[in-house]
């Protein structure tokens, strides 16, 4: 039994690993990662409130 447990801990990291792995690269500012969203706007790690590109020093497109 002490093998099923090891295979869900196994399976369980590897999950929580391709979520973030699917995130894709992030911008950082000021310490910070930011992850882009299909919308352009930029969210971090936990979720939260999304940020516009301008919030975190970046240019907004013309």
């Amino acid at each position: 039994m002490e093998w099923i447990k090891i295979l869900a801990l196994a399976a369980m990291v590897y999950g929580v690993w391709a979520t973030y792995k699917a995130l894709g690269t992030p911008v950082r500012y000021q310490g910070h990662r930011y992850f882009p969203q299909s919308d352009g706007t930029f969210q971090r790690w936990y979720g939260g409130r999304r940020f516009a590109p301008s919030e975190i020093g970046m240019v907004d497109p013309g």
